[in-house]
């Protein structure tokens, strides 16, 4: 009996932890980000080249796809990057148990943007912003029998067209992931001053 009481207790705070999880993590969003979501490194006037190789550099190293490299523009944009949190333990995007738990439990993407502030051929600065994306299966009829027998419902829209099966959105930014971003970049800059 007292072993069944712990199972219970352990189960209910398993529950909990888990609930609590989807409401904790990102910076959510309205419209524009605000000042204080994006990253701001300064670069006292670092050489153009090196700057976007460090950056370049520093996303692939988290094993971003890159999307958008324009360096006459100053912007470094990637693909959408996945992770199963906790489950796949070789990406490190997440920056605690939080957003570990929270990309296990949903299907996050991060897409990450760097503007470079240039100065003729020198960058006085980068801002960088984190996109946490999450993918929504609307009308999924789950079968309790067997998973493998689930369906879809496909939903119209006002005008009678079919809705997409599933669609992304911008739940908030990821302000921790673009802060070690930022400290990767001036890393590398530091390291490459040094060998200089």
């Amino acid at each position: 009996m007292k072993n069944r009481s712990i199972g219970i207790v352990c189960v209910a705070a398993c529950s909990l932890v888990l609930g609590v999880a989807g409401c904790a993590g990102h910076t959510h969003r309205d419209g524009e980000p605000a000042a204080s979501a994006v990253v701001t490194l300064d670069l006292q006037g670092a050489d153009v080249s090196r700057v976007f190789d460090a950056a370049r550099e520093s996303l692939m190293e988290y094993r971003f796809s890159l999307d958008r490299v324009d360096a006459r523009r100053g912007v470094i944009t990637t693909h959408p990057k996945r992770t199963a949190g906790l489950a796949t333990p070789w990406d490190q995007e997440q920056s605690g148990l939080d957003q570990e738990w929270e990309d296990l439990l949903n299907e996050q993407r991060r897409i990450v943007r760097i503007d470079f502030d240039q100065d003729g051929d020198r960058y006085s600065a980068l801002q960088i912003q984190v996109e946490v994306v999450r993918t929504h299966r609307p009308g999924w009829r789950i079968e309790t029998e067997s998973v493998r027998l689930s369906e879809h419902a496909r939903i119209r829209d006002r005008d009678g067209e079919l809705m997409p099966m599933s669609f992304g959105e911008v739940i908030g930014l990821d302000t921790r992931f673009a802060q070690r971003l930022a400290e990767s970049i001036s890393a590398r800059l530091s390291s490459a001053t040094d060998e200089q």
